[in-house]
């Protein structure tokens, strides 16, 4: 009996470390909070010290510190929550929302091909966007969808572990720069006919 339970908690802990997931951090949350504060509190204590002649010093960083804690308010609660932002499990790959709007999205392993991670551009402006790390899902020679890597970091290490795992050898692959990359949750990305033919078959990048 004893070596029963031992067998199933080893098997249980073993499947539970080829999951992969990542959660928003509270502490690198907290942190970029408190960076971008700086300078507010501190326009508010200078205030504070004689709010009759420097009341400006606080009325201008009460200002900048509630519109900081606006901007950053969708963030604060998903850290809060430890929200699930990518996972890959025995149910397939969960994609969660960026920071361009895209709703969360679990596809299947029946629907996947292959893993990719890349760097593109998201035009949302007329200005030239900096390129943006994103991760996404490859059927049919086409990245169906992708999120872009926003405050977390992808391990390509321990998600080619987990797909291999749990996707019967479903490859992680690093996929071609692209320039523009669609804002939209349903896009599709065509991928280059050389990269098809390179990869078609690879295990991991």
């Amino acid at each position: 009996m004893t070596f029963g339970v031992a067998a199933i908690l080893w098997a249980m802990r073993a499947q539970s470390a080829s999951t992969y997931e990542v959660r928003q951090s509270r502490i690198r949350t907290a942190g970029i909070v408190v960076l971008c504060s700086l300078l507010p509190v501190t326009a508010m204590t200078i205030g504070l010290q004689d709010l009759s002649t420097r009341y400006m010093f606080f009325i201008i960083g009460l200002g900048f510190e509630a519109t900081i804690l606006a901007l950053f308010r969708r963030r604060v609660g998903s850290a809060v929550r430890r929200e699930l932002l990518f996972a890959i499990d025995e149910q397939g790959v969960y994609l969660g929302p960026d920071k361009y709007g895209r709703p969360a999205r679990r596809e299947s392993w029946s629907t996947i091909d292959s893993i990719v991670h890349f760097k593109g551009c998201v035009w949302t402006t007329s200005s030239r966007p900096n390129p943006d790390r994103h991760v996404g899902i490859v059927q049919g020679g086409s990245i169906v969808t992708s999120r872009a890597i926003d405050g977390w970091w992808f391990s390509v290490r321990r998600a080619a572990a987990a797909a291999d795992h749990f996707g019967g050898g479903t490859p992680v692959l690093r996929a071609p720069y692209f320039d523009q990359v669609p804002r939209e949750w349903f896009h599709t990305i065509r991928l280059p006919r050389e990269w098809l033919a390179t990869n078609s078959g690879s295990r991991a990048d």
